[in-house]
């Protein structure tokens, strides 16, 4: 008889693995349910070796919209009322990528063999980010998994138009940039030298903004090689800061305060928060449970630490929304409505409002930095052409009024 390692859920809320013997998966999660074991994971011993799938054929990177393709297709299947496994199948024929497509059906093949499909998709980090897969987990635990994999595909889709949006808006400012540095290059190394001479014949100085771009074209071409070194050592110290967790706690403190996408990764954050929490509950999932896994999935160590914070003081018969309050990081109107819904008995209908309002409001947000991006970029080009034409112009200028005189 085949044995199978298994990782359930107690009633309690506990995790427990171990090792049984039974004829199928089936049989397994049926004696697992009967001991009171809720199963989220189960593979057969040895299955690693029965499961290789063929990696002969070339792979290449996965796109951030072919794992949005997917997302739809999974959501719009299993919203029909199509099973997983055979939405997993059918979404797998529909992808050319074949990184992606190979990666699908080992997800498959675990679901098909008792995994919980967020666990799946776990084993692919390198295609799933970690706040995909909380997130997946979360409408598996609620029983709403078309819903969450719609919403991951429509947040990853926003992401995506405003990557186009600000590639759309640089566009002409990249021209200029690249016509500035080119007309710049050819002042400092040709035109400027000369004058400089000249000038420097005639007793007389450069003006100013020619002596401050001379100064800093040559301390570039003297020291270029330190400026590298500096900024890679800069980098790579910055990369292995921010993979601790003071490093990462900071680094997402930072995305908050951002001049202008600050209020897209705080709204981002509450609107994960609030449609996360408020669809487990509606499912019936305990508070403490949905917790757990809303703080996997908001996306955001600041929010994150709080609601840990929040959810031990919650297992103490404290109320959610005074433990936010005296955080500090949720603003008022999440507070004061979630306080709202827990006096009547039905704080999931607030939280369905805050998350409505939310969605709302990042893509009013998004719309206004799309809009404001390209008019500071370009103003911004304009003061820098303005100072290379200063630079060559008035030199120019002063030497041909000299040689009048």
């Amino acid at each position: 008889m085949p044995r199978f390692n298994y990782q359930a859920m107690t009633r309690t809320g506990g995790i427990v693995n171990g090792t049984l013997e039974a004829e199928s998966t089936v049989e397994l999660v049926s004696k697992l349910k009967v001991s009171g074991y809720y199963p989220m994971s189960v593979s057969e011993e040895g299955a690693k070796e029965k499961r290789r799938l063929s990696v002969l054929k070339r792979s290449r990177r996965v796109r951030s919209s072919e794992v949005e393709f997917f997302s739809y297709q999974l959501a719009t299947l299993l919203n029909s009322g199509v099973q997983l496994i055979r939405a997993l199948s059918v979404a797998s024929e529909q992808i050319t990528n074949v990184t992606l497509r190979n990666a699908i059906d080992q997800i498959r093949y675990d679901v098909e063999h008792g995994s919980a499909l967020y666990d799946a998709l776990g084993q692919h980090r390198r295609i799933f980010s970690d706040l995909y897969v909380n997130i997946v987990r979360a409408g598996e635990t609620g029983g709403v998994l078309g819903l969450v994999l719609a919403r991951l595909a429509d947040f990853s889709e926003k992401q995506r138009k405003l990557k186009s949006a600000v590639v759309a808006a640089l566009f002409y400012p990249a021209i200029l940039i690249f016509v500035g540095s080119a007309i710049g290059a050819v002042l400092t190394l040709f035109v400027i030298p000369r004058l400089s001479t000249m000038f420097a014949e005639l007793g007389t100085a450069l003006p100013w903004p020619t002596q401050v771009l001379m100064a800093i074209t040559g301390f570039i071409r003297g020291y270029w090689w330190a400026m590298f070194l500096v900024i890679v050592g800069a980098i790579i110290s910055l990369r292995q800061y921010a993979r601790t967790d003071s490093g990462k706690q900071n680094v997402d403190r930072l995305k908050l305060k951002l001049p202008l996408a600050g209020g897209i990764f705080r709204t981002a954050a509450l609107s994960r928060f609030a449609r996360t929490l408020g669809t487990l509950l509606e499912n019936g999932v305990p508070i403490l449970q949905s917790l757990a896994i809303v703080r996997e999935t908001i996306g955001n160590i600041v929010y994150r630490n709080v609601v840990e914070s929040s959810e031990k003081e919650v297992e103490r018969g404290e109320s959610l929304a005074a433990s936010l309050q005296r955080s500090g990081e949720f603003p008022a109107l999440v507070t004061h409505m979630l306080a709202i819904g827990e006096e009547s008995g039905s704080p999931q209908d607030m939280l369905a409002k805050l998350s409505e309002y939310y969605d709302t409001e990042m893509d009013k947000q998004l719309e206004r930095i799309s809009g404001l991006i390209g008019p500071i970029i370009i103003l911004i080009m304009a003061l820098a052409v303005g100072f290379l034409v200063a630079a060559a112009v008035l030199p120019i200028f002063e030497a041909s009024s000299m040689i009048k005189i």
